[in-house]
């Protein structure tokens, strides 16, 4: 790597040796090579720290718990003047940092790219998708280091902002603090910039309900994040309250006919949640039995959706459903 790098790829990393090693094979296929690599091990106990520096990485201890903490640890260390972050469940494709490079040469002061799983994910398996909705994932997006650095980086503000600053599992995963730094640059006249060559792909994991659970009660953060940020609403939320594309109303509707005691009603909504539910399903790779078997857990990560949300809204005073 070079000596004074253009570019710092930071990398928070914890147990995921196997995933870390397919990043790292990505990086070093860039055809943009003025680049170093700094992973941020948050205590893997798997050998990931030691393979990332078999690898040529630079490798920090994190000091704290979770992905936001690793990153901030990271660019502690970072040397280039521009930083750009991916995450260690991704594949950036050769042309990523050749196209951030470019935008940044051509006065671009934050870029970012479009994200996609690795392959179509069959029912109940989890990736993620980004472009230009205004979240700004940090497994894509890059920053000149004097932008970053003035508006305070990785702050921890989304912590309590989003009603999570005692819950360690929401920190560690990381929510929002993204988001809220690219909106401070916009809000700042900084030029972001949306690179479409500069894609990422987003490793495709197989079905895990309980963790699946765990990120959907998550969802009750995004009120407050879009209470905070007022233009997610022209991206992420339809007809005034309706967040994403998904459509939740006969969650409600079967909810609050139980709650009633009208169970004819009930029936009649839960039918239709089904339907719509499997409908889903059906644009989905796999077979029959795969689908059928995904519908009833698909429901209980909308039930779980619509409660987060629910109880986010009141916390937030902000109402997405």
């Amino acid at each position: 790597m070079p000596d004074r790098p253009q570019i710092s790829v930071v990398v928070p990393v914890r147990n995921r040796r196997t995933l870390l090693v397919g990043l790292l094979d990505a990086l070093r296929a860039q055809s943009w090579r003025d680049f170093e690599i700094v992973v941020a091990d948050d205590h893997s106990g798997d050998g990931s720290a030691e393979e990332a520096r078999r690898r040529g990485a630079v490798v920090v201890s994190a000091d704290g718990i979770g992905a936001v903490a690793a990153r901030r640890t990271g660019v502690r260390t970072a040397r280039g003047e521009v930083l750009a972050f991916t995450d260690s469940d991704c594949r950036p494709r050769p042309g990523w940092l050749a196209a951030v490079a470019a935008a940044m040469a051509d006065g671009a002061e934050v870029v970012h790219g479009p994200t996609v799983p690795a392959r179509p994910p069959k029912p109940m398996e989890r990736s993620m998708a980004s472009g230009q909705e205004g979240l700004y994932p940090t497994c894509n997006i890059a920053y000149r280091r004097t932008v970053f650095d003035k508006l305070g980086g990785f702050d921890g503000r989304a912590a309590g902002l989003l009603g999570f600053r005692h819950e360690t599992r929401a920190r560690g995963l990381g929510f929002g603090e993204d988001t809220l730094l690219a909106w401070r640059a916009r809000r700042a006249g900084h030029d972001v910039r949306f690179a479409s060559e500069a894609v990422v792909e987003h490793h495709v994991f197989p079905p895990d309900l309980r963790d699946s659970v765990s990120r959907a009660w998550m969802a009750g953060a995004f009120p407050a994040l879009v209470r905070e940020v007022p233009e997610l609403r022209a991206t992420l939320v339809r007809r005034g309250f309706l967040f994403g594309p998904r459509n939740r109303v006969p969650v409600y509707a079967t909810g609050l006919a139980l709650l009633s005691g009208r169970r004819w009603a009930a029936g009649t909504a839960a039918a239709w949640w089904a339907a719509e539910r499997w409908e889903e399903l059906r644009r989905h790779p796999g077979s029959r039995w795969e689908r059928v078997e995904a519908l009833p857990q698909e429901m209980v990560l909308d039930a779980v959706v619509a409660a987060a949300l629910a109880t986010g809204s009141i916390r937030a005073r902000t109402l997405l459903a």
